[in-house]
């Protein structure tokens, strides 16, 4: 890990674009502005780089330029180095926890939509350089979407996944910048990350809950796939229909809707089995 974590080091110092080689960002800003965006994100991070070529390249997406420069590399760092940080964490502070609670509560916090939520929180896509035509839909979407869960949908909203990118890459620029210092990137991140999902706000997966519901109650759950069709999901309990879940791009989150409104459905459902009984 240390002997990746050096490489990364040293192919910064033999990087010989930087930020005054650039003549505009994405959104049409010219170089002058670009350097005060970077100002603007160290004091959102609370943070002074020694290095902004390393923030530079944590908010470049490699759609950007045709040089082997973007937050991909970050990325990746800052992905190890925050599961690194949460397992750390939850260790101390549920003690009898056992591993496979500990990872799911890691994962919920780690994940797209939760890291994606972070960067809208702070407006931290504002400085994303790239040429994405139909990303800023997708984060206008996103940011409509998520008002209807402030905590996080469990897979029923469509999630752009340079959101989360940024957060990682932001994490591995601090982690590299900071001598690779996990206190350091804990101190400025942990705020950041709020609201961190604990143990009592995690929610199941409306899939997994679905399950887990008709199981206790000796149902029998079907889904009907009919994404070819209309890009949908029924759902039969006990060869009864209990709910449908559509999505126009991505057949999971189609699954996920199903099994919410399944959910919501339920009760008429259980209310019935307990009156026949």
């Amino acid at each position: 890990m240390i002997k990746v974590l050096e490489i990364t080091s040293e192919s910064h110092k033999g990087t010989k674009e930087s930020s005054d080689d650039r003549s505009e960002v994405a959104s049409g800003k010219q170089t002058t502005d670009w350097v005060t965006d970077l100002d603007e994100v160290e004091e959102i991070l609370h943070y002074k780089f020694k290095s902004k070529k390393l923030l530079e390249e944590a908010l470049t997406h490699a759609s950007f330029s045709d040089q082997c420069f973007s937050y991909e590399r970050l990325e990746y760092v800052g992905d190890s180095v925050l599961n690194l940080l949460f397992t750390k964490e939850q260790y101390f502070l549920y003690p009898d926890l056992p591993p496979g609670p500990l990872t799911r509560l890691r994962s919920a916090n780690v994940d797209t939509e939760k890291l994606a939520r972070v960067a809208i929180k702070h407006k931290l896509h504002r400085y994303l350089r790239h040429k994405m035509p139909l990303l800023e839909e997708q984060i206008r979407e996103f940011s409509q979407a998520i008002l209807d869960y402030p905590l996080h949908s469990n897979g029923l909203v469509e999630t752009p996944k340079a959101l989360a990118d940024i957060v990682e890459a932001a994490i591995g620029a601090v982690f590299i910048d900071s001598n690779f210092s996990i206190d350091v990137v804990w101190k400025i991140f942990k705020d950041l990350l709020e609201p961190i999902i604990s143990q009592e706000t995690l929610k199941v997966h409306p899939v997994t809950e679905l399950y887990e519901v008709c199981q206790k109650r000796n149902l029998q759950v079907k889904f009907v796939d009919l994404w070819k069709e209309s890009m949908a999901f029924d759902v039969f309990i006990d060869g009864q229909f209990v709910g449908r879940g559509s999505h126009g791009l991505k057949k999971e989150i189609a699954h996920n809707r199903a099994a919410r409104n399944a959910l919501n459905n339920i009760g008429k459902i259980l209310s019935e089995k307990d009156c026949s009984h």
